[in-house]
């Protein structure tokens, strides 16, 4: 009797136990939880591997949806209690694709350079903080379409992820420098000298900045004509 009583109870007992979560969810399960739900959509790369701050007890395995239809951000959300979370991961922005099979065909929207993490005011931007993301209600000349032009860039504001790029949103691309080495390129006449130089002030190309010849010492004003390059030119005020 005892031997069918002991087979019963296993033939009763569950395949497997549903995660506890009554004391909290470790940063650990966190990750794993949000990399699962990611591969399940189709990413397999981009989980969130830094240190993660244990979340609070949940009565179920917490919901996990990309916030925003992007997986920069993954959302977890709990009923009981009810709570809800973002974890940030190191997923490229990304839009899910919608059934338009019923839809009328329309233009798509352009892609524009957006960011894939927030930023700090004087960040240099590198090729890993950006991505192409779709939508923008800017004139052409406020935005950016190909990555290589913002790369290298400083903000001058504070941005956050997913933001699309505008030309105010970055230090000016100055060509010149204050207290940076130019060429100074000095004509009279036919012949051309180049001499050394020092940048007073920042510069495009096109702009008339300070300078010192570093021969003479004497401070004129030139015009910026190509990187760290300075024409010096005749009746400049």
């Amino acid at each position: 009797m005892t031997r069918w009583c002991a087979l019963l109870a296993v033939i009763g007992a569950p395949a497997f136990a549903s995660p506890d979560y009554s004391n909290g969810i470790s940063g650990e399960d966190a990750a794993n939880l949000v990399a699962a739900a990611m591969e399940a959509s189709g990413l397999t790369t981009g989980a969130p591997d830094a240190p993660i701050r244990p979340l609070p007890a949940c009565g179920h395995t917490p919901t996990i949806t990309p916030l925003n239809g992007s997986w920069s951000t993954a959302e977890l959300r709990c009923t009981d209690p009810v709570w809800q979370r973002g974890l940030r991961t190191r997923a490229a922005l990304a839009v899910p694709l919608r059934d338009r099979s019923d839809e009328t065909p329309d233009t798509p929207a352009p892609l524009v350079v957006g960011l894939t993490r927030s930023l700090q005011a004087g960040d240099m931007i590198t090729a890993d903080d950006l991505a192409l993301i779709p939508g923008s209600t800017q004139s052409a000349r406020d935005i950016f379409t190909q990555i290589d032009q913002v790369v290298g860039r400083r903000l001058r504001t504070s941005l956050g992820v997913e933001q699309i790029l505008l030309t105010r949103h970055l230090e000016p691309d100055w060509i010149v420098q204050s207290g940076t080495p130019i060429a100074l390129q000095i004509t009279a006449g036919p012949i051309t000298v180049i001499a050394s130089g020092e940048a007073l002030e920042n510069g495009r190309v096109g702009d008339v900045i300070a300078l010192r010849n570093l021969s003479s010492g004497q401070v004129v004003k030139g015009i910026v004509i190509g990187e760290n390059s300075v024409a010096l030119r005749p009746n400049i005020d």
